[in-house]
């Protein structure tokens, strides 16, 4: 099972570098595009169908490219062993590389809006909700193999979808 993971993961890592290695994040930027980040929760209730685009296939996900950009230009929707969802990959610069899912969360939370609610649901993971709302946004960190802080930003189109299975810490 755990290889299927890491396989699943590289091969969603390959497709978002793959598909966005041209596009350049400006050092100005900021850290999420609030109105992408909206966009994609408001799209959560049609299975994300808005903001779809091209589709790739392989033997363990499903994935379409999107123009809706809210972290780093590297988000896609997948389905792989969850349903539908939306995908941002990217680094999470901090000086305190610990901090970087609390003011990750901060950011996020100002994105949302004062009706989210967020929760610590582990060290590396925030989660938001809204009453009346059934999508999910998850804030995620981890460090990768070179020992950078990496996040990961997904909406989910409800609470059962977004919930951490085994193998996902």
């Amino acid at each position: 099972m755990r290889t299927t993971i890491k396989a699943l993961l590289i091969g969603a890592g390959v497709v978002l570098v793959s598909g966005c290695a041209s596009q350049a994040t400006p050092p100005t930027a900021e850290l999420f595009d609030c109105q992408a980040l909206n966009r994609a929760v408001s799209s959560a209730d049609n299975a994300f169908a808005e903001i779809k685009g091209r589709l790739s296939t392989t033997p363990l996900t499903r994935t379409w490219q999107t123009d809706t950009q809210a972290f780093h230009d590297a988000c896609v929707v997948v389905s792989s062993r969850r349903p539908d969802h939306y995908l941002c990959f990217g680094p999470l610069a901090s000086d305190d590389p610990r901090g970087a899912l609390v003011k990750g969360g901060e950011v996020v939370a100002q994105c949302l809006g004062d009706d989210w609610q967020p929760r610590r649901a582990t060290a590396d993971r925030f989660e938001f909700t809204r009453e009346g709302q059934s999508a999910v946004v998850i804030l995620e960190t981890f460090l990768n193999d070179r020992g950078r802080r990496m996040g990961t930003l997904s909406v989910f189109q409800n609470a059962e979808h977004a919930e951490l299975q085994p193998g996902d810490a």
